[in-house]
């Protein structure tokens, strides 16, 4: 990286504001000192900065942010959303590993809720009030609480719910021992499809649709229990999942209840 590629990067930083307003409409100094609430001596260093850099000219006693100063408004606008969004998560996202692959796009405007102390599994209540009305569900099942296969087992009989799990081994082999379930009520339900993950599965992604909306979380779990739930419902979000989803889905293999 070169000295002009790192001053730039300040300026972008520092002037942020300065180059917001320009790339609004033209202005004057004084209108920007007026409407920035800036000192003169500030609102001429900002402009002399963005000008050196090329994201500012001057044209008929006003100035206005070039192509460049545009363009660089847009990414720099992009990174601090994207700053914020993990910025705002980071509580939760703390607690899966350092390698974990996640995407700032489900991350961003999402709803988080952490585990509580003396009531850990508070933290599961926004993803059950969606699931209370959802109508399909997909995720991928590293681990398996109790709670969950009874829920979706009582859900699956009363309604039209459709379910999709893509589980670890580990998982499946489980769910015959969990005292809501068994081979035989496993079979009945029929709108439940089960796949067996290719190895190890990142985190406990889920995708639930209702008849209003669509949403992706993840559900994340540390020893002991439940660490926290993130819920978007953001179109980007969801797609992200969802294409999440189907990449493990299409690695996986279908597996039957005598399978298992």
């Amino acid at each position: 990286m070169t000295d002009f590629d790192e001053r730039f990067r300040r300026v972008l930083e520092r002037r942020y504001g300065t180059l917001s307003r320009l790339a609004d409409a033209p202005a004057t100094k004084p209108e920007l000192v007026n409407e920035l609430e800036r000192s003169r001596s500030t609102v001429d260093r900002a402009i002399d900065d963005l000008t050196d850099i090329d994201c500012v000219t001057a044209e008929n006693g006003q100035y206005r942010a070039t192509t460049t100063g545009r363009l660089a408004l847009r990414e720099q606008t992009h990174y601090r959303e994207a700053a914020h969004a993990v910025q705002e998560t980071t509580d939760l996202v703390n607690h899966l590993p350092a390698d974990t692959a996640l995407d700032v796009r489900l991350l961003d405007g999402a709803t988080v809720t952490m585990a509580a102390d003396h009531a850990p599994d508070q933290a599961l209540v926004p993803t059950i009030d969606i699931f209370e009305q959802a109508t399909r569900l997909r995720g991928l099942a590293p681990v398996v609480l109790n709670l969950y296969p009874d829920l979706i087992s009582k859900r699956l009989a009363e309604s039209d719910l459709t379910v999709e799990i893509v589980a670890e081994s580990d998982v499946l082999s489980t769910l015959p021992d969990i005292p809501s379930l068994s081979d035989e009520s496993l079979s009945d339900m029929d709108d439940l499809t089960l796949h067996e993950s290719d190895g190890a599965l990142p985190y406990a992604l889920w995708l639930m649709d209702t008849p209003d909306e669509s949403y992706a979380g993840i559900t994340v779990y540390e020893t002991g229990g439940v660490a926290g739930v993130l819920v978007n419902d953001a179109d980007s979000a969801v797609q992200w999942a969802q294409a999440q989803y189907e990449h493990y889905r299409e690695n996986a293999r279908p597996v039957s209840v005598p399978d298992m």
